[in-house]
């Protein structure tokens, strides 16, 4: 049987604690607040505890029920009894809908009621116009936590401060940056502008959720800013070292040797020269009329060394090195095409952005990107990689640059060595009991619900809803919900909810 159906009001841990705060205004020497401070302070730190509008519209209406005098007197708490329906006609809204943001001051500690007996609210002043007797809403909390209040409005004042003066901070370095690496590269400038591209691109996509690490973030930009600047500076100066000097070079009137040194130093020159969005954003190198390829010395050498390390791996090779890839795709090995159809999937499975799995194939061709996946998975699984995005776009910052040499790393993993797993994870580990993910129903509560809470970015979204997609998503791929491996799968869906 409901207790509360036979009048008595609903009591909380909340509730309890306004009514202390009431209780210590009347006990204690509270120091004297004014009305017009105590309303004030009441607005900011409403909006600073996230309050809504609709409660803080109803601040000021319980204010406007009590007079300046009603905050003088010590010891005498400063009580309004206006009816609900009066509250609710003056903000517009249902008598319940104006019990609920009641109810929310009460549980955020601003103010606390002061029952009759019957819960009726009433009072009665005196000549003077002071509050003789009174039942219904109490205000003293606001003067008894002034203090605490005025502290935490501002506190959340200076953090929205400094949150929109780093944002634009970040803003505008992010641009500036931009700027001058678009400049660099339509001005035929050369430099390592696809590594800076790809760092700015790393930072950009970071979401903080705290002030310090935005500062971290803003930091890191104007750290890579200056590197940019000063890049830019050296390449502009010897753009017009280069400018100057031709204007003192012999016209040549006829054609020189194939052999002569003076040709291999202009060929050098010009292919220095080259603009290096070829590599970066995976253009197709230009031919000349005779069919001579028009790239760079290192565009060519990146190339070679790519196509030299894939033809040493294989799929047996593979399958050797990254025994996890299986787990999260079981048919990955069968041929080069189910692994390189796997690539969404794995991304999914250990949280990386699609994005980077795009980037991987336009630069390093389907089959080593699959090999980087794969690499990438593995270590992510044995706990060596703790950031499988990040270190995957290193991976491929490295094959545009020619240093990329995944087939060592594959020997190395396949024989036990570099990166291999700890020895507490041996295979001979007792094996955990399966968790089947619920094909449906409610996840607010338990299990796969702290696994949301965990990993899921923050704000924490709706939990049910994050659920219904994955089922949509599990069913799409034909994943079966009681696979060993659905945990797994299901973090890796949560970490990238947002892409979904």
């Amino acid at each position: 049987m409901n207790q509360h159906a036979a009048g008595l009001r609903k009591s909380s841990r909340e509730t309890l604690g306004a009514q202390k705060f009431a209780r210590a205004y009347r006990d204690t020497k509270t120091p004297t607040v004014t009305r017009t401070a105590a309303l004030q302070v009441a607005k900011r730190a409403a909006a600073a505890l996230g309050l809504k509008a609709a409660k803080i519209a109803l601040i000021d209406q319980l204010f406007a029920c009590s007079k300046a005098a009603d905050w003088s007197i010590p010891g005498k708490p400063p009580l309004v009894w206006p009816s609900n329906a009066r509250l609710a006609r003056s903000l517009g809204i249902g008598v319940s809908t104006m019990k609920h943001h009641l109810n929310g001051l009460v549980r955020a500690g601003l103010v606390a009621y002061s029952d009759h007996p019957t819960y009726q609210r009433r009072g009665v002043r005196d000549a003077a116009g002071n509050i003789a007797e009174a039942y219904g809403i109490d205000l003293s909390p606001i003067a008894v936590r002034f203090s605490e209040l005025l502290e935490l409005a501002e506190a959340a004042e200076y953090h929205a401060r400094e949150w929109r003066r780093l944002s634009n901070r970040r803003t505008i370095v992010r641009k500036e940056i931009q700027s001058l690496i678009v400049s660099a590269v339509e001005s035929d400038l050369s430099g390592p502008w696809g590594q800076l591209q790809a760092r700015l691109d790393v930072l950009r996509e970071q979401r903080p959720s705290e002030l310090d690490d935005l500062a971290v973030q803003v930091a890191a930009l104007e750290a890579l800013q200056d590197e940019v600047e000063s890049a830019y500076e050296r390449a502009f100066e010897d753009a017009n070292f280069d400018t100057a000097v031709s204007k003192f070079r012999p016209i040549q009137t006829t054609a020189e040797p194939p052999n002569s040194e003076s040709s291999n130093h202009e060929s050098r020159r010009a292919n220095a020269r080259q603009p290096i969005q070829m590599m970066a954003y995976g253009h197709s190198t230009e031919k000349k009329s005779g069919g001579v390829p028009i790239g760079s010395q290192s565009v060519r050498s990146a190339a070679s060394n790519l196509q030299d390390d894939a033809q040493a791996i294989s799929l047996s090779l593979m399958r050797s090195a990254c025994p996890a890839v299986e787990e999260f795709a079981p048919e990955a090995f069968t041929n080069w095409r189910a692994l390189r159809d796997s690539g969404r999937l794995l991304c999914a499975a250990v949280g990386i952005n699609p994005q980077v799995w795009q980037e991987a194939q336009a630069i390093l061709g389907p089959d080593l990107a699959a090999a980087a996946m794969a690499l990438t998975v593995q270590r992510s699984t044995i706990g060596a990689v703790s950031k499988p995005g990040a270190y995957l776009r290193t991976l491929v910052q490295r094959g545009q640059s020619g240093e990329l040499h995944l087939s060592r790393s594959l020997f190395a993993l396949a024989k036990g060595g570099e990166g291999a797993p700890a020895a507490g994870r041996s295979q001979a580990a007792a094996p955990t009991a399966i968790r089947p993910f619920p094909e449906g129903g409610s996840l607010s509560y338990g299990h796969w619900a702290a696994l949301v809470r965990e990993h899921a970015p923050k704000p924490t979204p709706d939990i049910d809803a994050l659920g219904e997609a994955f089922r949509r998503w599990a069913r799409h791929h034909d994943i079966d919900f009681a696979d060993p491996k659905i945990e797994r799968i299901f973090i890796g869906f949560c970490r990238k909810w947002r892409t979904h």
